[in-house]
């Protein structure tokens, strides 16, 4: 017997338009054919693409292409090419034709979609890994934390997003080279980041600030800063340490039991899978993310005060 046909639905295909009584309706959205007047201001700015803003331009094959939204910009997406002036004031996840005809859906870039496809110039910390790390350190609204290793600004980006404007992020980096391009891709989703300080200096050497939240680290060495980190960190703080090998995990965990002033000390790594779903077919992705790297979390025992 045949099987039925599955109607499959185009991604970038435009929605019919709605009945009469429900036109001028802010819920419906009619597809610009050229830009419109909005009055962009703080409350009115959300939903909408801005310049500066990392977009995503989606074909209907499902291919990707990342650019930065600027005034006279314009984005070749295999060939074809759209004009930002056409995007910018307009609602985010709209379908724009290009100049050449093929239709693109666009999109403000995600935290995911901006760090992995960002500019950098090390291998950043994959945000499955970011959001672990987010979530056991506990990050909070007004957090005070330091991270050992700027990298290309992928951690710092997760960390000032959780910590918010009241919080504040220190970051102890050794070269100076990384530092422009760690902060561009910063200012890509955070317009201000006054509340982030980074150190030209060697954390292996000493952390100045004291009772901390959290220390997070993306060094080679992280057990070099224990000792550091058992000294800065407040009673019931967070460390938090990722590196590439199940060594050098090993001896993380060992410098920290071997202080006697850390406890729940846990190592784990993060394997995401995606899933294939259809009307016909359910099972798992041939592809995975397996492993990026290791991560080994521990909570600052109280201290001890002298007795009266």
């Amino acid at each position: 017997m045949a099987r039925p046909a599955v109607a499959r639905l185009d991604p970038l295909a435009v929605a019919p338009r709605p009945p009469a009584a429900m036109q001028g309706k802010s819920d419906y959205f009619d597809v610009p054919n050229k830009r419109r007047d909005l009055t962009r201001d703080a409350a009115s700015t959300a939903g909408t693409l801005q310049v500066g803003m990392p977009v995503l331009f989606i074909d209907r094959k499902g291919r990707i292409y990342y650019d930065h939204l600027k005034e006279d910009g314009i984005t070749n997406c295999g060939g074809k090419q759209v004009f930002h002036e056409e995007l910018i004031g307009q609602q985010d996840g709209l379908d724009i034709k290009s100049r050449q005809g093929p239709r693109y859906r666009v999109f403000s870039a995600s935290y995911r979609d901006h760090a992995t496809r960002m500019s950098r110039h090390a291998q950043i910390i994959h945000p499955k890994d970011a959001a672990v790390i987010v979530a056991w350190s506990d990050l909070k609204e007004g957090a005070r934390v330091v991270e050992g290793g700027l990298g290309s600004g992928a951690l710092a980006t997760a960390i000032l997003r959780a910590i918010g404007s009241s919080g504040h992020l220190t970051t102890y980096e050794l070269r100076q080279e990384p530092m422009n391009l760690a902060r561009k891709n910063i200012r890509a989703l955070i317009d201000d980041a006054n509340n982030h300080e980074v150190r030209l200096e060697n954390i292996y050497e000493g952390i100045h600030e004291q009772e901390l939240d959290s220390i997070i680290l993306d060094v080679p060495e992280p057990w070099l800063v224990v000792e550091h980190a058992e000294g800065a960190l407040r009673s019931g703080g967070f460390f938090a340490a990722y590196v590439p090998t199940a060594l050098q995990m090993q001896q993380v965990v060992l410098a920290l039991e071997s202080t006697y002033r850390f406890s729940l000390i846990e190592s784990l790594e993060i394997i995401l899978r995606n899933w294939h779903v259809t009307g016909r077919s359910l099972r798992p992705d041939h592809r995975m993310m397996g492993h990026t790297g290791f991560l080994v979390f521990a909570r600052r025992k109280a201290r001890v005060l002298p007795q009266n």
